[in-house]
């Protein structure tokens, strides 16, 4: 059994896997419209974290893992628990690396459709940003899963030019810039 990760699944990394591959699964887009009221906010104040949204011409690169012969159904227990938050599981193929010699593989993801009660839906980018800044959960601050994707993503997929995630991230950090020297300014006065 294999599970797609194209959130906090490709940098948190907190369950036993044999194998990991990067690649990509077709006809979806990452996007930042699912809230979360159980990692990244609370209720009445939930953070974002990212989904994935059909898109015919999508593209979402991620790490497909095999899950340990002998404890599939424990740890997909484990991870449709992590996963709570309004995901459902569905198929999809997934595509190792071109340079891989491996074949697509159906895979297992976790994705938040728009009819479950966390989906937050699209939203202007400034608006998302701001909600990000001022979301904290029982997993930590909002930011530290932007800044931690976005990362990753840099790091591990290259070849992905993921505009949503990286115009976000950029929107956030300057955003923080202008908060910190807010406050050095006020501080020396």
């Amino acid at each position: 059994m294999w599970v797609f990760g194209y959130g906090s699944l490709i940098w948190k990394v907190d369950f036993p896997y044999e194998e990991k591959r990067v690649g990509y699964i077709k006809g979806f887009s990452r996007r930042f419209w699912q809230g979360s009221t159980d990692h990244r906010g609370v209720p009445g104040k939930p953070g974002r974290v990212v989904t994935l949204v059909k898109d015919p011409e999508g593209c979402v690169w991620g790490i497909a893992y095999k899950l340990p012969t002998g404890q599939e159904q424990e740890v997909k227990g484990y991870l449709d628990y992590r996963e709570k938050g309004g995901y459902q599981v569905i198929t999809a193929t997934f595509y190792p690396r071109p340079q891989s010699s491996h074949s697509p593989t159906p895979t297992l993801l976790y994705i938040g459709n728009d009819d479950n009660p966390n989906y937050l839906g699209p939203a202007p980018l400034e608006d998302i940003a701001n909600q990000i800044l001022s979301s904290t959960g029982p997993s930590g601050k909002n930011t530290e899963y932007l800044f931690q994707l976005a990362e990753a993503v840099r790091t591990i997929m290259p070849e992905d030019p993921d505009i949503h995630l990286f115009s976000l991230e950029a929107i956030v950090r300057e955003r923080l810039q202008k908060q910190e020297q807010t406050l050095t300014v006020a501080g020396q006065d």
